[in-house]
């Protein structure tokens, strides 16, 4: 896994509008990401890219809150 294909997927994740595949979304991100994570451990230079990914999962995390929330109030509607 590269720095690419990681942040596409997670470009991917930030940009769907559908609900349904917003949670498939953000869990092929997080895999793609993770994945990295244990790319980089041996690279004492990827401290800017190690960056890039905690806020990467920060946004992805504040994601899935909105999402429940979207989720719940729909539930609460129904």
């Amino acid at each position: 896994m590269n720095q690419a294909e990681w942040y596409a997927l997670y470009c991917d994740a930030l940009l769907e509008h559908d609900p349904v595949k917003l949670c498939t979304r953000i869990q092929m991100a997080e895999v793609a990401i993770f994945s990295r994570i244990q790319d980089l451990v041996q690279d004492p230079d990827s401290s800017h890219e190690r960056e890039i990914i905690a806020n990467a999962l920060s946004a992805l995390r504040a994601l899935q809150r909105d999402l429940q929330r979207y989720q719940d109030e729909r539930q609460i509607a129904s």
